[in-house]
């Protein structure tokens, strides 16, 4: 029986040079080198493999772009990229697809693997930007596995959590239903203070508070909105009622004057003082005329004159006019006073006029007024205690020469009654006011009823969900003491990112430089034979062969970087394009020997698993010699396909590329020219050993035909190209002259061009 392999299924579609691969590898461990030319889109393909290095999405850039536009083939639109992993016991290790689409951003998917990729982005991104020197800002630890096991304790932590999480949604979704089907439609109550303390996180913390003061119910509060929403644009004032004000100067005259005598003589006090001093002789003369009933004077025996007679007739008139206008203004005062009793009475009326109109608009429009009652007005006693002074007066006109004393209690009584009644009028005034300053501002009125409204739904939610609330917040407090517990646990054995960084990069650097390079683990600064680097030193120490190699030992080192627990390990994937860009051919082979060696430097990795990337035959040959890579691969045209060893030698690999233009019509590349020279270099050595410029014109004149131009072109490309002032090659030129080549090699060693036939045709 077969031993079981691993199935990797690859696919990419309108990623740059590659437009639709479809592979599917079988391997025995996940160990890959893949082959490619320059121009194969070996890059892209790491590229995408560090897009999963993103969480979440690739937002566009300020121009609003994408930055993944640029992986896309030119004039498309949408690209693709999946990768796939099933074990040799088919289950599925990760499987994961990126979807690119021009001018939008990118989600990014969770992969089970962690990838972890070194290609030129990530030096220039990571390593150039700070002159070749390592950050150093790192924090945090990785948690090493336990010899307890938690096992029980963290099923029961995720069990609290998620019942905690369920009671909680549920809590959540009942307060917002009910806000939203029972506050959500009032008009502008969201932008209340108090709307907020209708939000879940209010009414969770709001059982360790106390509940609002609130007068009404939630119902009744409603109501009341409605009510206050109904009030006529136009709606008048309720009038004022008129104050009681009696003029107590008036009863107090008509006091004095019924206490009077009001006699002819004393009505005619006046006359009496002008003829005080003739009193015995007028009233001698009055006697004697009454007696005589004559014309004539009875002192002086002279006839009266008329003017005499009128005098004496206008005295007696005076005297009968006095008594009447005395009447007169007692009834006068008997009339005011009626009055006076009929003004009480209207303003009863008008009190109770305003009583009704203000018990409509409390009940109709203006809710916060309901619990106010204007008083009532009773006159009545007000009313007899003036009529009492009315029958005095009433009794004084029977004889007015009659004093009538008339008690200072009276007068009191009936200012006590104005005083009481006025206190009523008063105070309803005020209520009156009061009520039409609120319908005035109803506004307010309105905005008020809303925060009542808020405050006794808060009480009333949270007296709702008070048990559920309790339960959530035992259940946290049950969280957060059993997951102190397993960290405590945890920590028992964590390692620190900052020392397996720094530690794995000096691993790595002394596999390349011994003691020439290390790194300072306290400042993060190279090293050189002990002395540590200045800041920005390094980049000029380094030459750029070491460069690279510094760069792919901080690249080592951040592995670390990506780890959160010691499991983590067991994820790693490492992609890794070209990492031997500059280097001397010696510390090509220490480089493989890093990736060899890769599951020691980084010692709590087990499966290695790795995706190498070049364009380098030599560096290809090593890994694929040394079984560094359990799977070899060619990346070309678009295909991913079995790579053969043969093609670690430069020449079958340039031999090929020049066959295919020759005999099988692909267009020449910027590599063909060169191809052409390292196989005029391969043949010249092999059959001259001498490959200078003299050996290669020699040998080019022995064997291409001197009378085509195959030979000048031929001659100049393995020189490196053509002069500036000669016409660019041509497809043809090339044609010809890859022509002229493979027939050259066919004639001599058919064999060559046998086994290129058959590696292209399968």
């Amino acid at each position: 029986m077969a031993d079981k392999k691993i199935t990797t299924l690859i696919k990419c579609q309108n990623i740059a040079p590659i437009e639709n691969l479809n592979r599917e590898i079988k391997s025995s461990s996940l160990k890959m080198g893949v082959f490619a030319n320059n121009g194969s889109g070996k890059t892209f393909l790491s590229r995408l493999f560090r897009l999963t290095e993103n969480k979440g999405k690739i937002a566009l850039d300020e121009n609003n772009q994408s930055p993944t536009d640029k992986l896309l083939t030119f004039g498309k639109q949408n690209g693709d990229f999946s990768f796939k992993v099933i074990d040799k016991n088919n289950n599925i290790k990760d499987d994961f697809n990126i979807s690119i689409k021009k001018g939008q951003a990118t989600t990014i998917p969770e992969t089970k693997y962690l990838y972890h990729t070194f290609n030129q982005d990530y030096v220039e991104q990571n390593i150039q930007v700070l002159g070749y020197e390592k950050d150093s800002e790192i924090e945090g630890f990785i948690l090493g596995k336990v010899n307890i096991d938690l096992k029980d304790d963290e099923d029961n932590l995720a069990k609290i959590e998620k019942e905690g999480k369920e009671l909680s949604e549920q809590v959540e979704k009942e307060i917002d239903s009910y806000v939203k089907k029972n506050l959500s439609n009032i008009q502008n109550i969201k932008r209340l203070r108090e709307f907020a303390y209708l939000r879940p996180k209010e009414i969770f913390q709001g059982i360790e508070k106390n509940l609002f003061p609130v007068s009404k119910g939630l119902d009744e509060l409603f109501s009341d909105y409605n009510k206050i929403k109904s009030v006529p644009e136009n709606l008048l004032d309720i009038g004022a009622i008129e104050r009681i004000n009696i003029d107590f100067n008036i009863l107090n005259g008509i006091k004095e004057n019924l206490n009077k005598e009001f006699s002819l003589s004393s009505l005619a006090e006046n006359f009496k003082q002008k003829i005080k001093s003739k009193q015995t002789f007028i009233e001698k003369g009055m006697s004697l005329l009454s007696e005589t009933e004559s014309n004539t004077c009875p002192f002086c025996e002279q006839k009266l004159q008329e003017n005499a007679i009128n005098l004496i007739s206008n005295y007696t008139k005076y005297l009968n006019d006095t008594e009447a206008k005395t009447i007169k203004q007692f009834n006068e005062n008997t009339e005011w006073l009626s009055n006076l009793i009929a003004s009480l009475k209207s303003i009863e009326n008008t009190n109770s006029y305003r009583i009704n109109s203000y018990n409509e608009y409390k009940t109709k429009y203006i809710p916060s007024s309901a619990k106010e009652e204007l008083g009532i007005l009773k006159v009545k006693a007000a009313q007899q205690a003036i009529q009492s002074y009315i029958d005095i007066i009433e009794e004084k006109l029977k004889d007015i020469s009659k004093p009538i004393l008339v008690e200072n209690s009276i007068i009191e009584n009936i200012e006590k009654h104005q005083t009481l009644l006025n206190k009523t009028i008063d105070s309803n005034n005020k209520k009156i006011k009061s009520l039409n300053a609120k319908k005035n501002q109803i506004g307010e009125e309105n905005k008020t009823v809303r925060k009542e409204i808020c405050k006794c739904a808060y009480n009333y939610l949270v007296e709702t969900h008070k048990t559920n609330i309790k339960t959530i917040s035992h259940l946290r407090e049950q969280w957060k003491t059993l997951d102190l517990q397993i960290k405590k646990k945890k920590e028992q054995q964590k390692v620190s990112k900052r020392e397996k960084v720094a530690s794995t990069i000096k691993t790595v650097l002394n596999y390349f430089f011994s003691d020439k390079y290390t790194l300072d683990e306290e400042t993060f600064r190279l090293v050189f034979y002990k002395t540590a680097l200045e800041k920005d030193q390094a980049r000029d120490v380094l030459s750029e062969g070491e460069k690279n190699i510094v760069a792919f030992a901080y690249y080592m080192g951040d592995t670390h970087l990506k780890i959160e627990r010691e499991d983590d390990y067991e994820k790693l994937f490492f992609i890794i394009d070209d990492p031997i860009s500059s280097m001397d051919f010696t510390h090509v082979y220490t480089l493989c020997g890093v990736i060899r060696d890769i599951s020691q430097i980084i010692d709590k990795l087990k499966n290695t698993r790795l995706f190498i990337f070049t364009h380098n035959n030599d560096f290809m040959r090593v890994l694929t010699a040394n079984n560094i890579v359990d799977k070899k691969l060619l990346l070309k045209k678009g295909e991913l396909k079995d790579f053969n060893n043969n093609l670690t030698v430069p020449y079958i690999n340039h031999l090929m590329d020049v066959y295919n233009v020759a005999r099988k019509d692909e267009n020449a590349s910027h590599t063909t020219a060169n191809s052409i020279r390292h196989i005029i270099e391969t043949l010249t050595k092999f059959q001259k050993i001498d490959i200078s410029k003299d050996g290669i014109a020699e040998y080019i004149k022995s064997n291409i035909p001197n009378d085509s131009k195959s030979f000048t072109l031929i001659n100049d490309l393995s020189h490196g190209g053509w002069r500036s002032e000669q016409s660019p090659i041509t497809e043809d030129d090339y044609k010809e002259v890859c022509e002229t080549i493979i027939k050259h090699i066919e004639k001599d060693f058919c064999g060559q061009i046998e086994y290129c036939k058959k590696i292209i045709e399968q």
